[in-house]
């Protein structure tokens, strides 16, 4: 062998080793990290479509994140509705108890117990926001807490402490929904009817007598329908914050399962093939030996050996 081919020969041998060097780095790298390529160029005219999936999947699953949140508070949300509504028809029966047994005297009790019961629902918060406050962030929507100081009220303003606007979601298709109604829209008739029974009782001493007189009789059934009319009122409302539950799960899922569709894409894209990659770096190691082995044999010929 002439020695400039044993130089060509030694020179080729050198390059194969270091390709197949690179080539074993490469997928030892793509075994280990699971990715295809390090950076975006690998990906060449793929790699916009890589950057959209990656962005819509992260669009999906910070949507997905909030309505997780919302479904903690529409459980709150309606567990405080359901107190309201279970305060005022406890009342009802309690006046239509006293009227049944013509005594009246734990009627004040009960009102007392009812109105307490309705404040602090409606001023329940979640995540330290008030729920039924609107957009306002912070503070109790209901600011009295007493039946005195709902009775020495001079307007709405000296009652309730309220945002203009209702809190609202966007889930992305363009329409807000209310998450709730404001406390003046919930309890403002709620409120009026349980000053009609404290000016009643006022009328009277503060507590009804046994016996109960016919006109006063009258008046506590009038009264006792109207918190059943209330009481059903925050039923609605709860059932409908079980709706909005409802539609929010379902949003989820969509969600979730958008997700799921684009993380799979994106992997079509982006994850390399770890079992052909195995394969790859067994066939080149077989390679890396062999031609490391010419090159060392070529290495070691000199002009001694063909002399």
């Amino acid at each position: 062998m002439s020695g400039g081919l044993t130089l060509q020969f030694s020179a080729q041998a050198q390059a194969n080793i270091q390709r197949i060097t690179r080539e074993l780095t490469d997928l030892q790298r793509q075994i280990a990290s699971g990715a295809a390529h390090n950076d975006l160029r690998g990906f060449g005219g793929g790699s916009s479509r890589l950057l959209t999936a990656k962005s819509l999947r992260a669009a999906s699953d910070a949507q997905g994140s909030v309505i997780n949140q919302l479904q903690a508070r529409f459980g709150v949300q309606g567990a405080a509705l359901g107190r309201v509504s279970d305060s005022a028809q406890v009342l009802a029966l309690a006046i239509r108890e006293a009227v049944s047994a013509n005594d009246g005297r734990g009627i004040s009790v009960e009102l007392e117990m009812s109105f307490a019961a309705t404040v602090s629902a409606l001023n329940e918060t979640w995540n330290g926001q008030p729920l039924f406050a609107g957009e306002r962030q912070s503070g109790s929507p209901v600011r009295v807490t007493t039946l005195e100081q709902l009775q020495q009220a001079s307007g709405p303003d000296a009652v309730f402490n309220e945002a203009e606007r209702h809190q609202t979601i966007d889930l992305g298709a363009g329409s807000p929904m209310v998450l709730s109604k404001k406390a003046s829209e919930l309890s403002g008739d709620l409120f009026n009817t349980m000053l009609q029974l404290k000016t009643l009782l006022d009328a009277h001493g503060g507590k009804l007598g046994s016996p109960i007189s016919g006109a006063t009789t009258q008046q506590l059934n009038n009264i006792a329908a109207e918190f059943e009319t209330h009481a059903a009122t925050f039923v609605t409302e709860e059932g409908r914050a079980g709706q909005l539950s409802s539609r929010f799960e379902a949003e989820q899922i969509r969600l979730t399962n958008r997700s799921d569709l684009l993380t799979k894409e994106i992997g079509d894209q982006a994850d390399a093939d770890v079992g052909m990659a195995s394969v790859r770096l067994a066939t080149l190691m077989t390679q890396y030996q062999a031609t490391a082995k010419t090159f060392s044999e070529l290495s070691q010929l000199s002009l001694l050996d063909y002399l």
